[in-house]
């Protein structure tokens, strides 16, 4: 990829982090219309600039995820962020598409409440958790505990699912919807119960 397209797709990684943070600006821009409408335009986008690059659009995406994501990383190494807002966004990244963003709340505190819900089942308080987890993992935690890591990971997702249960019902989202982001939380909550945080 050249110098050029390298920076049209640093670009909208710029605007995937708006979207990924919960603005109201997404890569779909302001117009008005309906949700459908929206991702509809987005998508179009989307396939226009990964075509002028030569690639699919899956492959576009996953560039944007890969790129926010080291970002993440990045910000959380060098203290910008601290691990319960990195865990936050890179739930938003990786729980749904660029287009589909805004459909997301939900999946977007999921990360925050799993985190909530480990430091409930190990027994801290948010701090104290923020302080055991440099140089350690939650998985870590548990096991020195006597706790069982399916039983962590269960009560991680127990806020995500009850969320989920809710929108659902009030009609924000579909069942459908609502299968998938619980599939892809699944596999966060794997991750991050592994996961050992970075030291200060």
């Amino acid at each position: 990829m050249g110098r050029h397209a390298r920076t049209r797709l640093t670009a909208l990684a710029g605007l995937a982090v708006l979207a990924a943070a919960g603005g109201s600006v997404a890569l779909a821009g302001s117009d008005p219309g309906s949700p459908g409408a929206r991702e509809a335009r987005c998508q179009d986008q989307l396939a226009k600039i990964a075509a002028r690059h030569g690639i699919g659009v899956a492959e576009l995406q996953a560039r944007i995820e890969a790129r926010l994501l080291a970002r993440i990383e990045a910000a959380e190494r060098s203290g910008r962020i601290g691990a319960e807002q990195a865990a936050t966004l890179r739930a938003r990244v990786r729980t749904g598409s660029i287009c589909a963003a805004r459909e997301h709340a939900p999946a977007r505190r999921a990360a925050r409440g799993a985190l909530a819900a480990a430091a409930e089942f190990l027994g801290l308080s948010k701090a104290e958790l923020r302080a055991q987890l440099p140089g350690t993992s939650l998985a870590a935690l548990a096991e020195r505990q006597g706790k069982s890591v399916t039983d962590l990971k269960a009560a991680m997702l127990a806020p995500a699912k009850e969320r989920l249960a809710a929108a659902v019902a009030a009609g924000r989202i579909t069942q459908e919807r609502s299968a998938l982001v619980l599939a892809r939380l699944e596999k966060l909550v794997d991750r991050l119960a592994q996961r050992v945080f970075p030291t200060e």
